[in-house]
């Protein structure tokens, strides 16, 4: 499979979900034309940001099917990773029935391997379930667990699966994602993970990036990139040091993924709770997420 790289931004799109629980696909509309509207060039469907391991398989599989309505001005990559390679590979075949446009999955969280050799073969079961669809390793792991060294991961991963196009790489060790964007003359793509980071990662040449706070902040990040494209590097440092104040205040409130869905509440974007056991912000924590937010003019 010839490798492709993706240029841009994909946001990492939460998992609306009704008051009890329940999915809730009919918001996935007006949240899609949203980030359209924000200019994110694709989505990252039931990662981490969608309490992917929180979902069941079938609604994991009606969630990515929700998406593919738009699959003509969004990227669609699904994410399939569980702790069981069976249950990745149904998620497989039913991304590649379906026509989305790249799969990926993170290591598993349960035993997790500690050699490389385990971890290119649970991928390798799982992609080759999809042969038509490039294949990206999830490396996050401060969730997964999972730490083994990235560049060993490829060399090894490079001729035991053909469909592998990179790595989404969500750790903050950029000596070892350097290795990976160089490694056999830049062969593969490696989307950085951590959207506080992003302009380090442009700088070590990364060409796109995968984040949680791209579901509102994606206008400002492609102001970033344009000035980073233009060798405006000191308007870049700012504009990132800008995005980072949205940032801080997302991790404040419990977690990225509590806080970006309490942000896209407030924003007009009503995705409903998180699931158990995520803590959910009360009343008095909303009004005083409001009022951060307006210190920095984001409301």
């Amino acid at each position: 499979m010839e490798k492709t790289k993706i240029k841009g931004l994909i946001a990492a799109t939460v998992t609306p979900m009704e008051k009890n629980g329940d999915i809730n696909l009919t918001v996935i509309d007006a949240y899609a034309e949203h980030l359209i509207k924000l200019g994110v060039a694709g989505v990252f469907v039931c990662g981490t940001t969608g309490e992917s391991l929180f979902l069941d398989t079938e609604e994991r599989k009606k969630v990515a099917e929700a998406w593919m309505k738009f699959s003509d001005r969004l990227k669609i990559l699904v994410h399939v990773g569980s702790t069981s390679y069976r249950i990745s590979s149904e998620l497989a075949v039913h991304a590649g029935l379906i026509g989305a446009d790249a799969i990926s999955a993170m290591g598993p969280c349960f035993l997790q391997p500690n050699r490389v050799e385990e971890l290119v073969q649970f991928n390798k079961l799982i992609a080759e379930k999809a042969p038509e669809i490039p294949y990206y390793y999830y490396h996050i792991p401060t969730t997964s667990g999972v730490n083994i060294h990235m560049p060993a991961f490829l060399e090894k991963a490079a001729s035991e699966i053909p469909t592998l196009n990179g790595i989404k790489y969500t750790s903050y060790n950029s000596m070892e994602m350097q290795e990976c964007i160089n490694y056999n003359d830049k062969m593969f793509d490696i989307l950085h993970g951590h959207d506080e980071t992003l302009l380090t990662g442009l700088v070590l040449g990364a060409t796109g990036g995968i984040g949680t706070s791209y579901n509102v902040s994606a206008p400002l990040f492609n102001q970033l990139l344009q000035a980073f494209n233009k060798g405006e590097l000191q308007k870049a440092v700012d504009i990132q040091a800008d995005a980072n104040k949205l940032i801080r205040i997302m991790v404040k409130y419990v977690n990225a993924v509590v806080g970006i869905k309490a942000i896209l509440s407030v924003m007009g974007i009503d995705c409903g709770p998180c699931r158990l056991p995520l803590q959910n912000l009360s009343a008095s924590e909303i009004k005083s997420l409001e009022n951060d937010l307006k210190t920095i003019n984001w409301l």
